[in-house]
């Protein structure tokens, strides 16, 4: 029997370790962490329960790529959907208007006709277009096959120039591009075809996990378990073992070896350097990866209330102080929230047995250069320095919620917030990327990282090399084992599913 390392369980670790497990690989996945996860992970606070990276996710019906994906890693039935508001699942507030995104995209198309209807030439070309981007998307039309020009032409392409090619009236094309928090990239930078299939994605019918993403990494990690595939937590990666350019296993910071026959990696790339002789990649890649600009940082702001969350039980909310996206895209400062995505708990238990959760996390970009001091404290124990601005950003993101939402200020219980700095210390990701890489024309496309290095028998996966999100990290797993698979054999078991 082969045998196989996975390096890291979030979305794209646990789904590589999975394939490779239902191809009858003996699997070790590998986590620093005391639980699996990654940001699909929850947090608790006496009666709450918190998400962290994992909030909502697109289509889960049979014939959309996600539920396809669920079904054929077996975990599609042990798994609790609620469905978001249908006539609204994303509601968009600009400064004297609110525009509900509902669910399909021909109910999309329609609406945003009736909202601006001197703009529905210009709409219905930007749909099209989005559409004819989305099929460049190889598995998510279940394709195996890729256009890789036509790839590369659509994230070539910023969502500002095809905005700008289709439409005049600036309140409409914010409106277009409300959703840019997703992915973290202001219009301008944005590829096109990575706000498309994202965008797509979650028409296809948004909805929620009982029990958050923690309900998912539970779910996968025991299927992983039911196939023989073995999770060791509190098991950090020193080294990746490199032999003549081949990939022979791991060295855990306990200096355990564990060899192997493949190697899949989800550190970020960046990350991985560190773990990988010098020799083993050419200077001009380890240089490319050096030089990429980081993703942008996130804080997070995760408040316990006294009962359901009045105006936000059925939908997210992402708030624009104005309709210059370009500008919106930025930190948050202490007299400032250009932008926050405000989302509730998805219903469930927690799983120390407490009462189900009532609960709010609000997001916000906040530069990492604002917590950078103190980036060698310890988690849990940063100098009262670094909590001081927590607290203060926390009161300005609470009462940019509270003018929206003035009935919540009443409901509040409990606070809690998150940094770029909680996220590095617990994904490693640098500088604390909530999508990992900066997902902007520059690097993507043509410049988009390569799944596939010098080193032979060794594959990274996940949001780094992909595109953001469940879905996205789900994909890279799917084209990463297909490189050892084979793709065509993956997409055929997902469309026997």
């Amino acid at each position: 029997m082969k045998t196989a390392v996975v390096i890291g369980s979030g979305m794209s670790g646990l789904c590589a370790g999975l394939l490779l497990a239902m191809h009858d690989y003996k699997v070790t996945l590998v986590e620093q962490h005391s639980r699996p996860g990654g940001l699909l992970q929850r947090f608790y606070r006496k009666a709450w329960a918190f998400d962290t990276g994992f909030h909502y996710c697109g289509g889960v019906a049979h014939e959309d790529i996600l539920g396809r994906i669920l079904r054929h890693l077996g975990v599609h039935d042990r798994l609790t959907f609620l469905p978001l508001d249908e006539d609204g699942f994303d509601r968009l507030r600009f400064p004297g208007l609110e525009f509900r995104v509902p669910v399909g995209v021909d109910r999309y198309r329609a609406r945003l006709k009736d909202t601006f209807p001197h703009e529905a030439t210009g709409i219905d070309a930007f749909v099209d277009a989005l559409e004819g981007a989305v099929e460049t998307y190889g598995l998510c039309q279940f394709n195996a096959h890729i256009d890789r020009e036509r790839l590369f032409e659509v994230e070539r392409m910023s969502l500002r120039a095809v905005l700008d090619a289709h439409l005049r009236d600036p309140t409409a094309k914010a409106v277009l591009a409300g959703q840019g928090f997703l992915y973290g990239v202001p219009p301008s930078e944005a590829p096109f075809g990575l706000h498309a299939v994202i965008l797509h994605h979650f028409l296809c019918g948004a909805t929620r996990i009982r029990g958050g993403g923690e309900a998912l990494a539970n779910a996968l990690s025991q299927r992983l378990g039911e196939l023989g595939g073995t999770l060791r937590l509190r098991s950090k990666v020193r080294q990746v073992l490199v032999d003549d350019l081949e990939a022979t296993g791991v060295v855990l910071a306990s200096g355990e070896e564990i060899r192997a026959d493949l190697v899949i990696s989800s550190m970020h790339p960046r990350t991985l350097l560190d773990c990988i002789p010098k020799t083993a990649v050419r200077k001009v890649y380890r240089n490319r990866v050096r030089e990429q600009r980081p993703g942008l940082a996130c804080m997070g702001i995760y408040v316990g209330l006294d009962g359901p969350p009045q105006g936000l039980a059925n939908c997210n909310v992402f708030r624009h102080r104005s309709y210059d996206l370009d500008d919106a895209i930025r930190g948050i400062s202490e007299t400032e929230v250009p932008l926050y995505f405000a989302t509730a708990a998805a219903e469930g238990r927690p799983s120390r047995g407490a009462a189900p959760s009532n609960a709010v996390m609000v997001n916000v970009l906040l530069d990492y250069e604002r917590v950078e001091a103190w980036r060698g404290s310890q988690s849990g124990r940063r100098p009262p320095e670094y909590m001081a601005l927590k607290r203060r950003l926390e009161g300005v993101v609470l009462e940019a919620l509270f003018e929206d939402f003035p009935a919540l200020r009443s409901q509040v219980m409990r606070v809690e917030s998150s940094t770029g700095l909680t996220n590095e210390f617990y994904t490693g990701v640098p500088r604390g990327a909530m999508y990992g890489h900066y997902h902007c024309v520059g690097q993507m496309g043509r410049y988009r990282p390569s799944q596939i290095i010098r080193i032979r028998h060794f594959v990274q996966v996940g949001q780094a090399v992909f595109t953001p999100g469940i879905l996205g990290a789900a994909l890279s797993a799917y084209y990463g084992t297909g490189w050892v698979l084979g793709l065509e054999t993956l997409l055929q078991e997902l469309k026997d599913c």
